[in-house]
């Protein structure tokens, strides 16, 4: 009888309706945004291919199996705090992070990177231990003075609206992973006194004293330590935005690499240490283009030991290099921490920004993020910084008694994946099609769904396939538009 049960069993699976084929869900965006995040008819894999068919194929194979991805975000600067909690109406605003932060409501982010103290988008000049006049142009510190003990730390200026926001975030999508970035230490722990990278006559470049190493890692761990207590739990710390470039107009600092590393090892290591503390601790936080400088990091002995890996920006050099990266140290993760989006593209800006996730995903990284989360109608409010930058939503404020919170094409660029991938997700093989516009990167979920996020960057509309073991389904892809396609193996 069980012989005959099993042979029964695989006779029925032999003979069930073609109804039954497995079924794949797709997700749409096209660049003038007229379809974004548009649900679409599904489609049914199929054992055989149809007759003549020579469309190209893309080909996904989840037994190859990469990097697991942390997620895909952006920054709440104190502008775009400043504009959710100042500027909308309460129910406006729990809307707005709706489509943010809720994977059934929005796009579910899930990586936040948060500038301790101001940024260039930022409504004042401030840290979290000043010895000037907060709000003053720089935040110059008088000679002399200095709080080497910390005894005027205070978060009061993010308990204000930057921490019940995240917090707000934070319970929308509890896998939320919050990264802290300064753009500056306190003015008085500087070369220069003030909180501005360079100045604007001299061209002097501040730096950190090295005598004030250990009071910026208690800085650092204070900062930690007082979000966590506030509800913010921190899941990773870079300690100087941008070190290569020390701007004259906003907050900032250069860091050479071996200074890193000699902070890294001297004091940040210990710092963390003694105070119990664990986050993932990125080297640089800049341009691809400068690989050596997180290569002279992760090779000193106690700064690579700390060092969880890189965090990389977009504006110079190629995504390639963090494949190089990880042939060096394949042990040390990847991040792509800021990527910006503002006036100066042109052409298929959707397109193009589409295409940058997808080669920084294949290229090793565990995340992608965006600049701005939320920016105003006139790209700001700023401190001297980027006044042509472009957050993920705009709030119009043109009508102060109805104001507008409109999603950019950058919220779609994110939200045809973010929305789609389960904490724990993993980079699986996919290869794009030879003398085609096509560009993909593919997923794994815990739960085994497979998602595979597609576009064609050509200018004329594309039909292709999908091959996924051994089956196939057709479809076609609208000239610069993204599609994403999830189904279960």
């Amino acid at each position: 009888m069980l012989r005959c049960g099993l042979i029964c069993f695989w006779l029925v699976l032999s003979i069930l309706p073609a109804g039954r084929a497995q079924s794949v869900s797709v997700y749409q965006t096209t660049p003038d945004l007229l379809e974004a995040l548009s649900e679409r008819s599904s489609l049914h894999f199929s054992a055989k291919a149809a007759p003549g068919e020579t469309a190209p194929l893309i080909t996904v194979d989840d037994a190859q199996r990469f990097q697991e991805i942390d997620g895909f975000g952006a920054s709440l600067t104190d502008s775009a705090a400043w504009l959710f909690a100042e500027k909308l109406p309460q129910a406006q605003a729990d809307a707005a992070f709706k489509t943010l932060f809720s994977r059934k409501d929005g796009i579910g982010l899930s990586i936040l990177r948060q500038p301790i103290g101001s940024s260039d988008l930022a409504v004042t000049f401030y840290s979290f231990d000043d010895l000037c006049q907060q709000g003053a142009k720089a935040c110059t510190t008088p000679a002399g003075q200095a709080d080497p003990n910390l005894e005027r730390f205070s978060l009061a200026h993010d308990q204000e609206y930057i921490l019940p926001l995240l917090k707000k975030a934070i319970a929308l999508n509890p896998s939320m992973h919050v990264m802290v970035t300064p753009w500056s230490p306190p003015g008085w722990m500087k070369s220069s006194g003030t909180m501005l990278g360079s100045d604007g006559e001299t061209k002097k470049q501040s730096h950190l004293l090295p005598e004030f190493y250990p009071a910026f890692a208690n800085y650092l761990v204070k900062t930690i330590q007082g979000y966590q207590a506030a509800g913010v739990p921190i899941w990773a710390l870079s300690v100087e935005n941008e070190p290569l470039y020390a701007p004259p107009t906003y907050a900032g600092m250069q860091m050479l690499a071996n200074e890193q590393a000699a902070f890294f090892g001297e004091a940040l290591g210990p710092a963390l240490a003694a105070a119990h503390l664990t986050p993932k601790v990125m080297a640089y936080d800049h341009n691809w283009d400068r690989p050596d400088y997180p290569e002279t990091v992760l090779q000193d002995a106690k700064a690579g030991a700390l060092a969880a890996g890189t965090a990389w920006h977009h504006y110079g050099g190629d995504p390639s290099v963090m494949t190089k990266n990880h042939e060096e140290f394949p042990l040390k993760d990847q991040w792509v921490t800021e990527s910006s989006g503002g006036t100066w593209q042109k052409g298929n800006i959707f397109a193009e920004e589409a295409a940058e996730l997808i080669a920084v995903i294949r290229n090793w990284s565990k995340g992608y993020v965006l600049w701005a989360l939320a920016t105003d109608q006139n790209h700001g409010p700023v401190v001297g910084g980027c006044d042509t930058c472009r957050g993920l939503v705009t709030i119009d404020l043109s009508n102060a008694e109805k104001p507008v919170v409109k999603p950019e094409l950058d919220y779609y660029v994110l939200g045809q994946a973010s929305k789609f991938l389960q904490p724990g997700a993993v980079r699986i093989a996919s290869d794009e099609p030879a003398g085609t516009k096509l560009k993909d990167v593919a997923f794994r979920n815990t739960n085994g769904t497979v998602v595979l996020y597609a576009l064609n960057a050509g200018k004329d509309s594309e039909n292709f396939r999908i091959g996924f073991r051994g089956k196939m389904v057709a479809t076609t892809l609208p000239a610069g538009a993204v599609a994403t396609f999830v189904w279960k193996p």
